[in-house]
């Protein structure tokens, strides 16, 4: 579901303001501020009665009220579906922990079809105002075809409630206003998130997840840095210098959260931080993101080498110039540590490639043209010139092979082979403004030494992704 158009906005915002209409946000605060102080009163006594003076009380800052605007609430939820990825209609479970007068809850059900909208509120004065509006906003007409979330109101104390753990597993996006929450809530919220599936939202405003919660794919790098060494030369035989030292992962929750935005947000009791986190399984990754895999157990290569995310087993290696997905045996996240080891490896592949490709495509083009003729025998043409379709003559698929062999680079790494197979039609093509499908023996030395400056520019472009 993309963000709601200006028009939409407005809409929505009207039959917001109509529902919470005889609930203005000061009003709300006294009479919670009032409750607050009544909770924490001392028990009265008879008329009479010899008593200490009791000490002046000071009501439960963690059951401070404060509300985020409408319009807060759908800038939030626009920020989930662009940093965390989409959301879907009637799919997933929007939750608020401490959802006072229900504002936030009403927002997001008109902002955003949620399968279902819930929230939970100690305070009696905050309940009673959110089953009125609850049902306000079930009487609230909105266009014809839009959907209504379920909603939902628990009374009941988040920290210790265990109506939560139901539905839990269900959250799509969760948002706490943490300002003034203490230890007891944090700890909750600690204790929530962990039962909440990989995917799900998180925005917490003013204060963060707890930090074991949070991955981190490069934490402690010196402790592991000292560990590894020590690993590596406790080995029998092992000469310190020139040794190499393989860090360990970092340890981290196998379902931890990412911190995938912050900003400063500005509401109507001051500035503070919001901050939107994403669940995720081992190896923390979206589409696209850099990891590290290793290649099936039959290709007989314990290594691992950086490439781009697909889903749990697949992945595009990064120097895949065709970008072809492709099955691997292990996928791993992307720590500085591979980054460094990923720059020196692509800066010695680029010294190879331009040092394999100083030999001259000259020569490399006659053998192959030789090799050809000989094969081809009386049916050689009689113009020396043969068609350059890699996909369907065997003559053309012959000649890049030969070229790669000569001088293009390591013809046995197929990704390699398949983009100089791909740049070398598109060369051709590009030499062939006529058509003809046809390239002499000087033509392709031509070409293929565009083709080899191309295969070094990709390579280098990958080498300055890794720095940057």
């Amino acid at each position: 579901m993309p963000p709601l158009s200006e028009e939409d906005l407005e809409n929505r915002q009207a039959c917001f303001d109509e529902i919470f209409s005889e609930y203005a946000a000061l009003d709300v605060k006294q009479k919670s501020m009032n409750e607050r102080k009544e909770k924490e009163a001392p028990p009265p006594h008879e008329e009479g009665e010899d008593v200490e003076q009791a000490p002046e009380t000071t009501p439960n800052i963690a059951l401070a009220y404060s509300e985020l605007s409408f319009g807060t609430v759908n800038k939030l939820i626009n920020l989930v579906k662009e940093k965390c990825g989409p959301l879907f209609p009637s799919k997933g479970l929007f939750l608020d922990l401490g959802s006072g007068a229900g504002k936030t809850c009403i927002a997001a059900g008109l902002i955003h079809p949620f399968e279902k909208v819930v929230g939970i509120e100690t305070l009696q004065c905050l309940c009673d105002i959110e089953t009125a509006a609850q049902g306000k906003y079930g009487e609230a007409a909105l266009p014809e075809g839009v959907v209504k979330p379920e909603m939902n109101f628990i009374k009941g104390d988040f920290v210790t409630e265990d109506q939560l753990e139901a539905i839990l597993p269900e959250v799509a996006v969760c948002i706490v206003v943490a300002t003034t929450f203490g230890e007891p809530e944090m700890q909750a919220i600690t204790k929530h998130a962990q039962q909440m599936p990989e995917g799900a939202s998180l925005i917490m405003i003013t204060q963060m997840l707890e930090e074991f919660l949070v991955v981190d794919v490069n934490r402690d790098p010196r402790k592991r840095r000292a560990a590894a060494t020590k690993k590596a030369l406790a080995r029998r035989g092992v000469e310190p210098q020139g040794i190499e030292i393989v860090l360990e992962p970092a340890e981290n929750d196998p379902n931890g959260w990412r911190l995938k935005h912050s900003e400063d947000l500005e509401l109507e009791w001051g500035t503070t931080t919001c901050y939107i986190y994403k669940k995720y399984t081992y190896p923390y990754c979206d589409v696209g993101d850099l990891c590290m895999a290793t290649k099936l157990p039959e290709e007989n290569d314990p290594d691992s080498y950086p490439a781009y995310f697909q889903g749990p087993t697949s992945i595009t290696w990064m120097d895949c110039g065709m970008g072809v997905p492709c099955e691997v045996g292990k996928i791993d996240p992307f720590s500085e540590e591979d980054r460094k080891r990923a720059i020196k490896m692509y800066t010695q592949k680029v010294e190879e490639f331009k040092q394999s490709m100083k030999d001259s495509s000259t020569s490399a083009a006659a053998a192959a043209f030789e090799q050809i003729k000989s094969d081809m025998g009386e049916t050689f043409p009689e113009d020396g010139k043969i068609s350059y379709n890699v996909e369907e003559v065997n003559e053309a698929a012959l000649l890049v092979k030969t070229l790669i062999e000569k001088c293009g680079g390591p013809a046995n790494d197929v990704k390699v082979s398949r983009f100089m197979s791909s740049q070398f039609v598109e060369a051709c093509k590009e030499a062939d403004p006529d058509g003809t499908g046809m390239i002499s023996e000087e033509g392709a030395s031509s070409v293929f030494d565009k083709v080899k400056q191309n295969v070094i520019a990709f390579i280098e472009s990958k080498l300055a992704e890794l720095q940057a």
